[in-house]
């Protein structure tokens, strides 16, 4: 049985079926992934962690303000990745002419409701960034 027949990468089609070993994530991945890429987005991957002075002053846009910290082999404060945009924002400049459009599918640590622990989570998402047209 197929669950995904479409895929831009390269112009081949893909072809997945259940015998794939693929669990219910994964599916879903694949099906947005080939959504995103028939609209024109591409994919964009991050490290896990960025370093801490980065998140700092741009608490305001996090929608939870607890961050993993801690420290690497050279002393520099570190955070495991709380959120994607601020990521993608850093890394691809503010020099950007036109329009990136990009999805990703990243894992991000933040507070469990549920408990006092961070939980790591896959999001996954898209960001257009750049002059829009109205």
């Amino acid at each position: 049985m197929l669950f995904w027949v479409k895929s831009q990468i390269g112009g081949a089609i893909t072809l997945l079926t259940e015998q794939a070993g693929l669990g219910p994530g994964e599916k879903l991945m694949y099906t947005l992934r080939g959504l995103y890429e028939q609209y024109g987005y591409r994919a964009f991957s991050m490290n896990k962690m960025e370093e801490y002075a980065f998140y700092a002053p741009n608490m305001r846009f996090l929608e939870h303000p607890e961050i993993v910290v801690f420290s690497d082999l050279d002393g520099r404060l570190m955070a495991l990745k709380p959120d994607v945009t601020l990521s993608i924002v850093k890394n691809i400049g503010m020099g950007i002419r036109g329009v990136d459009k990009l999805y990703y599918a990243e894992n991000v640590f933040r507070p469990s409701a549920a408990v006092r622990e961070f939980r790591e989570i896959r999001q996954i998402g898209v960001e257009c960034i750049g002059a829009v047209d109205r």
